[in-house]
């Protein structure tokens, strides 16, 4: 029979305090976010008072610089960093795609047919003429064109409305073969000559209504229609070259400063209700610095622990791209990995390379044939630079797989279409029909 008793147990849990919640809040902030709250903060809190602040962005004490016996050296520097990269331009979204996707010899051309562009994102002037002023194959530029044209957003650099359209279809996954005859009888839709369209597309009246409708929906002029400019992005961290090595620094160019009302911390007295308010206002003020500064520690620490495992793309751009997990940063960092998913997220870094966001260094990791492992982005890069090169001889998905199954890369075909539908590039079959009609 069991008889009624008390037992003790003992157990930990971990109690999300106010400080705690706050701290993991302002871990995610970006830039932009967290310069808000602090305003918002400091209408409420009579304690703190908020400065612009106008200084180059900030850098760790001279005690707290970095050093590494690598030949790839790390600082955080004490000194006066540069300053963040201005803040980018309404085309500076297609400048980033082009850098991240298309070969660096080859991203000169590619710039210049972005400053072609007519105010309606339309190329006027004919590649053939462009090449020739580049000193450059024509076909190879032309195979630069098309990669560019399923930039977002779709359709820019298109020579006619035809193709500009088609573009936008193609990103869409709805270029059937009925689809591009319609297209390429725009002139009997201008007429509305619905029954020869009907004839040619071989659809009844319903199918047809529906391909319109589809037309309609799309934008002759993408470049017209892009959005409003998203707020500026604004780096959280900046690493530039030093020397043999690289300097990380923490940018605070659009945080303002926060620091203590003198006057009114001086009235803080525990013994008067007046003084009691002062004295919580106080130890918010303080906490909230507090988490400021472990989450400027937290961002400098993660940062550099991910550039340093990068350098190479430091140098040589994403081609260079090393496997890299969340996992293995928290070992490094030894933080929990849930706390680098909140620090990298929605954060940016000023690299020689372009502004890119932190969580473009993770990557998942696939075998290669010397017993190493290559970045799934490295990978990536190299299938488009072997499309942009396949000239006349269009590569199929089973070529590309064998392609780079002989450099070394354990690769599947099924991974290959892939990463080639992910970089928005045609089927063989499709770059065939568009280098015939180009």
């Amino acid at each position: 029979m069991l008889v009624p008793g008390l037992i003790q147990r003992q157990s930990q849990s971990l109690v999300m305090t106010p400080q705690l919640r706050q701290a993991i809040a302002l871990l995610q902030y970006t830039q932009t976010d967290l310069a808000q709250h602090l305003r918002q903060v400091c209408e409420t809190n009579p304690l703190l008072i908020l400065e612009p602040d106008v200084s180059v962005p900030d850098a760790l004490s001279a005690s707290d610089e970095f050093h590494d016996d690598d030949p790839d050296r790390f600082t955080i520097a004490p000194d006066r960093p540069e300053a963040a990269a201005p803040p980018p331009s309404d085309r500076d979204d297609l400048v980033l795609q082009i850098r991240l996707s298309i070969p660096p010899d080859e991203q000169n051309a590619a710039f210049h047919l972005l400053d072609t562009l007519d105010e309606t994102g339309r190329l006027t002037v004919s590649v053939t003429d462009l090449a020739t002023a580049l000193g450059m194959d024509a076909s190879r530029l032309e195979e630069i064109r098309q990669i560019l044209m399923h930039f977002e957003p779709a359709g820019l650099f298109a020579r006619s409305l035809e193709e500009c359209l088609a573009a936008q279809l193609r990103a869409r996954n709805r270029l059937d073969p009925a689809m591009q005859i319609l297209l390429d009888n725009l002139d009997l839709l201008a007429r509305r000559d619905w029954r020869k369209l009907r004839e040619k597309c071989a659809l009844d009246q319903e199918d047809l209504l529906d391909m319109l409708s589809e037309i309609q929906a799309l934008d002759p002029h993408p470049r017209l229609s892009l959005p409003p400019p998203a707020p500026p992005i604004e780096p959280d961290l900046i690493v530039r070259a030093n020397g043999s090595g690289f300097r990380l620094t923490f940018n605070t160019r659009l945080l303002p400063k926060l620091r203590f009302d003198d006057a009114l911390r001086a009235q803080i007295d525990s013994h008067t209700d007046a003084g009691k308010t002062l004295l919580a206002y106080a130890t918010e003020a303080t906490a909230l610095i507090r988490a400021l500064q472990n989450r400027k520690q937290s961002l400098l620490t993660v940062g550099y622990a991910i550039v340093q495992h990068q350098a190479a793309f430091l140098r040589d751009g994403p081609a260079a791209l090393r496997p890299l997990t969340m996992r293995e940063i928290a070992e490094r960092t030894e933080l929990h990995e849930s706390t680098i998913s909140r620090i990298v997220s929605n954060k940016y870094i000023d690299t020689p390379q372009g502004t890119v966001p932190l969580k473009l260094f993770f990557s998942t990791a696939l075998p290669s044939g010397n017993g190493t492992t290559q970045s799934a982005h490295a990978i990536q890069h190299r299938l488009q630079g072997l499309i942009l090169a396949e000239g006349d001889d269009v590569l199929s998905d089973d070529a590309l797989t064998a392609l780079l199954q002989q450099e070394g890369f354990a690769i599947q075909r099924r991974t290959v279409a892939k990463y080639r539908e992910g970089l928005g590039i045609a089927k063989s079959s499709q770059r065939k029909r568009l280098r015939r009609t180009s």
